[in-house]
C-alpha cells in the first residue's frame, strides 16, 4: 500500500517541527551534558522525548498537542532552572545535595549506605580518578549529578606552578630549560 504524497509531506513537516521544537527547549535548559544533569533533569528530557515520539506517530491527532507539552515542559524546567538559581534552598530539594562518602581519609559507611554504594564503587570511583590508596584522600562527594569529586590530603596534592613561584604560563620543563641556559651563559 503507498502512502499518497500529501501524506508523506504532512509527517515529515510534523516530524520536523516537533525535532525543531525540542532542539530550540533542550538548547534553552542549557549546555550540561547528560553526565552533569541531575536525576529530575534527565527525566525531563526522556518526558519531552517521549511527546516527540507520540507526536511523531499518532498522525490522527493534532500536532497541538506534542506541541503544547513540549513548550510546557521546556518552559516548567527552564522557570525552574532560573528559580534554582536565585533560590538555593529550592535547587537543594530539585538537584539534591552532595552526600560526603569520605572525610579526612575515613569512609563514612551511613552516607555510603544511605547512597546505595558499595565500598568496591567507591574504589572503583577513585581509581579512575588516578588514587590508589583512601588515606590519601581528604574529602570524597558524591555530588547530586552522581559524580564523585576528590579532594586529596595536602600533603598529596600536586604542586601548582604558582607554589614554585613559575611565571605564568610557564611549563616547569622550560623554567628548567632557562634555568640551564643561564647557568652555561654564566659558566656555573
Amino acid at each position: 500500500m503507498e502512502m499518497p504524497w500529501h501524506d508523506l509531506l504532512a509527517e515529515l513537516w510534523r516530524t520536523g517541527l516537533l525535532y525543531f521544537l525540542a532542539f530550540v527547549v533542550f538548547r534553552l535548559m542549557g549546555k550540561r551534558s547528560v553526565s552533569h544533569m541531575a536525576p529530575f533533569d534527565i527525566a525531563v528530557v526522556i518526558i519531552i522525548g517521549e511527546a516527540v515520539a507520540i507526536g511523531i506517530e499518532e498522525t490522527s491527532k493534532s500536532i497541538l498537542l506534542p506541541v503544547i507539552s513540549i513548550i510546557t515542559l521546556g518552559g516548567l524546567q527552564f522557570g525552574l532552572t532560573w528559580l534554582n538559581l536565585k533560590w538555593r534552598p529550592l535547587e537543594q530539594v530539585s538537584q539534591g545535595v552532595a552526600s560526603i562518602l569520605v572525610e579526612k581519609g575515613k569512609i563514612r559507611h551511613e552516607n555510603m549506605q544511605r547512597e546505595h554504594l558499595s565500598q568496591s564503587d567507591l574504589m572503583i570511583s577513585l581509581r579512575e580518578q588516578g588514587i590508589k590508596r583512601i588515606e590519601d584522600v581528604d574529602t570524597v562527594r558524591l555530588e547530586p549529578t552522581g559524580k564523585v569529586s576528590v579532594l586529596m590530603k595536602t600533603a598529596m596534592q600536586p604542586v601548582t606552578a604558582g607554589e614554585i613561584g613559575l611565571p605564568n604560563g610557564e611549563t616547569l620543563v622550560q623554567y628548567i630549560d632557562r634555568k640551564f641556559a643561564q647557568m652555561r651563559r654564566s659558566g656555573g
